[in-house]
């Protein structure tokens, strides 16, 4: 009889109103509606791949990530993506939390910036973001950060927190085995899409942005068969082959024999190693392909130096100076002749504040014997820029070959300092909105309509702005 008259009173509420078991499961719905529409959780069992089974990578949080922009993408179709963060090795900003700021590149006018607070998650401290990536489409952005430190494993280990470019609102939140290091991205021979993130003990995650950014390879301790899993990861232009140099962080006072690495050559279909090339250093850094993907060059900290791969036949052709100490980014101009190596400090006193120019004389060289019987370097470095910006790390080519810039992140004094490649000298400084350390970013042009493409990022040009190049280097 209750029943009947709760189906049959005279208004809705009346009818909730005097069935108990309907206004529950209103009010449950009402609730579920709300969190739905702030970030509700997901089934991580329906993010899981048999990849991120396999590596102990999971989605911790996922949210809606929809709502107004944060920012025009008409008023600025091309920006410099980067983080913001608390600093570390005590140079500390004010910041307490991780963030993302927008700059356009061609005004350099701070467009937007976004904090999270993970704090309020119960993290017991944030973990400085060493770096940030973008999809190639634009579309996400993602941040390393995560609690605890460097050497931070397990329960507490790092995560990226994936952010919607255009509300700048976290859509997940995945987590790693370790520490969380870099992103960049990529696409594959066949045009797919792809984002590297990976941590400071080396375990590599692809994902596939387009597919919700599930996990589809990687690289982790199980693919090393005992080696030295690598500490950072670079792609080939054409995408058909990864890069990972690995590197010592122990005791350094041991002979240089005794920290022997390795460069990894990876193919990124099934992520097996190919290769290894042993090199007598002990950190092995950044790595830069030149826009035909013929030649790659590798920053090596400890010994102050940058190898000369030939991919020909994935042989060391050549090694020098750096011209900085403990250079860490390594980065091609326009031209393909000169290297621009952000001198870091590496495995030294990490406060550097230089960029080394140096010259790739190999081609041009018949022989290794100058007058006197000297030796010639086939890598030399030609000039040392002052910039003061301090424990610069990362440098990011702006993609219009006309501004030639180099954009080189300050984790320490704070800014983007910009090196013009013509006059060999700082022509600009922009300090970070609200004060904090940040570590390299992507340029993203965007249509009025949010059609995105990364055109460079710290694994070079990308897309139109790499074509482009190629045809200025083959005259076209």
């Amino acid at each position: 009889m209750i029943i009947k008259y709760c189906f049959n009173a005279p208004s809705t509420f009346t009818r909730w109103a005097c069935c108990p078991s309907i206004l529950r499961l209103l009010l449950l719905s009402l609730l579920t509606a709300t969190e739905t529409s702030i970030g509700a959780e997901i089934d991580p069992a329906d993010w899981a791949t048999e990849w991120s089974e396999r590596t102990g990578v999971t989605l911790e949080h996922s949210f809606d990530s929809s709502g107004p922009d944060a920012w025009d993408a008409a008023a600025h179709p091309l920006v410099y993506v980067l983080s913001e963060g608390p600093g570390y090795g005590g140079l500390l900003s004010g910041v307490r939390l991780p963030g993302v700021v927008i700059i356009d590149a061609n005004t350099r006018e701070v467009v937007a910036s976004q904090n999270f607070d993970v704090l309020a998650w119960g993290w017991s401290n944030v973990f400085e973001p060493h770096g940030l990536g973008v999809s190639p489409d634009g579309k996400w952005i993602y941040l390393p950060t995560g609690e605890g430190s460097f050497a931070t494993k397990g329960e507490n280990a790092g995560r990226f927190l994936v952010i919607n470019a255009r509300t700048l609102k976290i859509d997940k939140v995945i987590k790693l085995p370790s520490q969380a290091h870099h992103a960049k991205s990529y696409r594959t021979p066949d045009g797919e899409i792809r984002s590297m993130l990976y941590a400071f003990h080396g375990e590599l995650i692809v994902l596939d942005p387009s597919d919700d950014n599930r996990m589809v390879g990687g690289v982790f301790e199980d693919t090393m068969d005992g080696d030295k899993i690598p500490y950072l990861y670079f792609m080939s232009p054409e995408g058909d082959t990864l890069l990972g140099a690995s590197a010592h962080y122990g005791n350094l006072n041991s002979l240089d024999k005794e920290l022997a690495t390795n460069i990894y050559f990876f193919e990124p279909e099934n992520w097996t190693i190919t290769k290894k090339i042993p090199v007598n250093d002990a950190a092995l850094t950044w790595t830069a392909f030149t826009s035909d993907g013929a030649s790659a060059y590798i920053s090596a900290s400890h010994s102050n130096s940058v190898y000369k791969l030939d991919r020909a036949t994935n042989t060391v052709a050549a090694k020098g100076g750096a011209g900085v100490n403990g250079p860490y980014g390594v980065h091609l101009g326009w031209d393909d002749e000169l290297l621009y190596v952000i001198g870091k400090g590496e495995h030294s006193h990490n406060r550097g504040k230089s960029v080394g120019i140096v010259r790739d004389n190999s081609a041009s060289a018949s022989t290794t014997q100058g007058g006197r019987g000297g030796f010639i370097s086939l890598i030399a470095p030609q000039d040392e820029i002052y910039t003061g910006c301090v424990r610069g790390d990362h440098g990011t080519l702006h993609p219009d070959p006309k501004a030639n810039e180099l954009w080189i992140s300050c984790n320490s004094s704070f800014e983007v300092v910009i090196l013009d490649l013509d006059l060999r000298d700082i022509t600009g400084r922009i300090p970070m909105p609200n004060g904090g350390s940040t570590h390299s970013g992507a340029f993203v042009e965007y249509s009025a309509d949010w059609e995105g493409e990364v055109v460079s990022d710290p694994n070079g040009l990308h897309g139109s702005a790499l074509a482009f190049k190629r045809k200025i280097l083959t005259g076209e």
